[in-house]
């Protein structure tokens, strides 16, 4: 199976990316497997994302007329606009290739907006951020989930298991602890995993009635399979979400064996 049948994602789906630990790279390896196909590809934003560098997307569109994409192309990179000073330096260890530039999002309706414009192409859009941290709860208004979604991947990442609940690689640590019961400085450990992700004010929060929920567990290239990543797949389909799934997004095929719980 592809990373596109694994997620069920038909031609011209929109999916929305939200959580920790690998959104945009994610996100990146949706348009790399959409391109495969054949198929278009538009990556937005409706919070804020890195500048892709030159060349890694056939149009880059910036700016109020963003919806239109009038000329050719098979991928896109749409925002807003260019959030302070502009700096092409490239971001370090990034798997899209990306520049120190900020880039604004559109609004949840803008997004729906282009998606009915462009209805063709499979519409990636990273939906919340996490200062590029491992785990996090969702803030007061995350996350920009579009009302359009068909897919909600949630995300977190396999490794923080078995290290301490603090600001080194989780976001919004008291907001974590107290939607799990466990108090910061603690372990982490696959019963919090899990109590996170299936929370309706953490990983469940924000997503459409339509969506489907599909649950990502990230792990890094080259590692062997978390060995609790089978047992917390099975805990999250059980608890809210209609797919689970572990991805290795470095790795040359683009998972770990398309490891997969699914109730469907």
């Amino acid at each position: 199976m592809t990373l596109l049948e694994t997620l069920s994602l038909p031609p011209g789906a929109c999916i929305a990316v939200v959580g920790a630990g690998g959104k945009t790279a994610l996100c990146y390896r949706l348009v790399q497997a959409t391109v495969a196909q054949h198929q278009r590809a538009i990556f937005t934003t409706t919070t804020r994302i890195w500048r892709p560098q030159d060349g890694v997307f056939d149009v880059v569109g910036i700016g109020p007329e963003v919806l239109a994409l009038d000329e050719a192309w098979r991928t896109a990179c749409v925002a807003k606009a260019v959030d302070g000073e502009v700096n092409l330096t490239p971001v370090p260890d990034s798997f899209m290739p990306v520049v120190q530039t900020k880039l604004t999002g559109l609004t949840p309706a803008e997004v729906c907006a282009l998606h009915t414009r462009h209805s063709d192409a499979l519409l990636v859009v990273e939906a919340d951020g996490a200062r590029g941290l491992q785990l996090k709860a969702p803030g007061e208004h995350e996350p920009q989930i579009p009302a359009c979604a068909d897919v909600v991947c949630v995300l977190i990442h396999l490794d923080a298991i078995g290290q301490r609940l603090d600001e080194r690689l989780a976001h919004r640590v008291e907001r974590i602890a107290q939607l799990t019961g466990i108090s910061p400085g603690q372990t982490i450990t696959p019963a919090l995993v899990i109590a996170l992700m299936t929370h309706a004010k953490g990983g469940l929060k924000g997503i459409p009635t339509q969506a489907r929920k599909a649950a990502v567990l990230m792990q890094r290239a080259g590692h062997a399979p978390h060995p609790n990543a089978d047992a917390i797949q099975r805990a999250l389909v059980d608890h809210g979400f209609d797919l689970a799934m572990s991805i290795a997004p470095r790795a040359g095929s683009g998972t770990l064996s398309f490891q997969k719980s699914s109730k469907l």
